[in-house]
């Protein structure tokens, strides 16, 4: 069963919270954050560092906080991650098995030239990350998710946030006119 979950993925400084509140003033639609669900439901918050321990026990937890938190009778953003970069500092993939639990209707995976990416974190977290990484970070969110997406056979948009906008704006619309998510 499909839930009314559209998943908004990219690396960390993508831009998904700003595209997220932009679709949420057009659409009428809840936005979330992996994370935020996280935090909510294990009371902790996260580092500004990007590195994350206990990826797989996160997903669990994040699993439970969507079947605990979201309201299922209405369309929602969630925005998260394929990878994360975990505690040893290498890009590691989240299990395929939060997908499946999650069941999201649609992916939309968003993606930035990585110096563009490099210089919003910069200025919003005050940290500087390797281009390298980045790079890879964000080469491996796209590979995965395209398998993903596949896997669970659903609606996939792979986009920059700041230059498609009206593409991703319309593939919006368009899942939200099937109305088919349940």
């Amino acid at each position: 069963m499909q839930r009314r979950i559209i998943f908004v993925g990219g690396v960390h400084g993508v831009g998904k919270t700003t595209l997220c509140n932009s679709l949420c003033s057009k659409f009428n639609v809840i936005h979330h954050s992996a994370s935020g669900l996280i935090s909510k439901l294990k009371q902790v918050d996260f580092s500004t560092n990007k590195q994350t321990n206990d990826i797989e026990g996160n997903q669990y937890s994040l699993i439970t906080a969507i079947n605990d938190f979201l309201d299922h009778d209405k369309y929602c953003l969630l925005d998260g991650h394929f990878c994360l970069i975990d505690q040893d500092g290498k890009v590691s993939k989240i299990p395929h098995s939060t997908y499946a639990a999650m069941s999201p209707a649609a992916i939309i995976l968003l993606h930035d030239a990585p110096k563009n990416i490099h210089s919003r974190l910069k200025e919003r977290d005050k940290e500087k990350y390797n281009m390298d990484l980045l790079d890879s970070f964000q080469e491996e969110e796209i590979s995965y998710s395209r398998t993903v997406a596949s896997d669970l056979d659903i609606p996939y948009l792979k986009a920059n946030p700041f230059v498609d906008r009206e593409t991703i704006f319309n593939f919006v619309a368009n899942l939200l006119e099937r109305g088919d998510f349940l």
